[in-house]
Formats: C-alpha cells, structure tokens, sequence
C-alpha cells in the first residue's frame, strides 16, 4: 500500500473540511486534527492556509473536474454523454453543493488570487459543456454562449437541491435545460 505523503494528507483533509464548513469555518488546527498532524507538518510544506486552498483548487477540483470531463471531447454523442453525466448523481452531495460553486461564493470577493484560480475551473467547465455542443448547429459564439448558460443552469440546479436538501430539484432543472436543447 503506497503511504499518502504529508501533503497529500494536508490536501485532503482541508478540502473535506473547506467543502462541508467552508474555507473560514475551518482553521488550521481542523486541518492537522483531521490529516493527524503537528503544526509543523502544515508550515513545513505550506506558508500559509490561503496556499492549501490553492492546491485544494488545483488538486482536488481543477483535476476531478479534468479527469471528469475530458473525455467528451471524444466521445461520439457529446451531449447525450453530459446529459448522462449531469443526471448520474448517485454520488453527489446535494447536503452540502458543489465545492467550486462553495468556495467561488465564499471566496471571490475577497481574495483575487483565489478568484483567479476559480474562474479559470469555470472557464475550463464551460469549455467542456462547449465541446458537448460540437456537433450542433450553431455558430461558436452562440456554441460558447449555450454553454456558459449550461453552467450557469446546472450550478443553479446544485443551489436548489441544496436549498431543498434533496436532488428532486437538481434532477427537474437539469432535464429540463436538456429538453429545450432538444428543441
């Protein structure tokens, strides 16, 4: 069994706890708690707490979100596979929403770097749903367009849920963005 490094253990646990209380409910002695560290194991391989939410953006939800969707720019029916993807949601959370959409609300008005690195998982994010589009017929703008509301509507969808504390709502607003696509 391949041992988690120090850091590994640090990233983890700090985005567990960033998604569930959010970046300013949890300090860093939650972090160590929870990754069963001394102080010094953090500081030995981060400055700061703002630099482990950097990596918790990069590693954990830039990455799953690549790893997530960039098979669709190769499948045969892209939007028939992101259709599928959207609606698979045996594995979401719907109690606590979407991590990025979490920590963008949380955290973009008060920290441009972060607000940075978020933005560009929205970007690369409406890239996917754009490349799910490709076989339509329509211009790359309006391509581009869909697929900046197609985000917009599935983040949308997650915020219902979580407000309602159940998926009926993501499920309803997420078939629905499908069947007017269909038209």
């Amino acid at each position: 069994m391949k041992k988690i490094s120090t850091r590994q253990k640090i990233i983890n646990s700090a985005y567990k706890l960033f998604y569930k209380r959010g970046f300013n409910g949890t300090s860093i002695d939650d972090i160590l708690k929870d990754a069963g560290l001394n102080k010094g194991s953090l500081y030995h391989v981060f400055k700061s707490k703002k630099e482990v939410l950097l990596a918790v953006i990069k590693e954990k939800i830039e990455d799953s979100l690549k790893e997530e969707y960039e098979e669709i720019a190769t499948v045969k029916k892209p939007l028939i596979f992101l259709e599928n993807k959207l609606l698979n949601i045996d594995f979401f959370d719907f109690k606590h929403g979407c991590p990025l959409n979490n920590l963008v609300q949380e955290m973009s008005p008060v920290d441009e770097d972060v607000a940075k690195a978020l933005l560009k998982i929205y970007n690369n994010l409406e890239y996917y749903y754009f490349l799910a589009l490709r076989d339509e017929k329509l211009s790359e703008e309006e391509k581009k367009s869909l697929a900046k509301m197609m985000v917009a509507t599935v983040e949308g969808a997650i915020m219902a849920a979580k407000a309602a504390q159940n998926k009926a709502p993501y499920i309803q607003i997420v078939k629905q963005m499908f069947q007017q696509l269909e038209k």
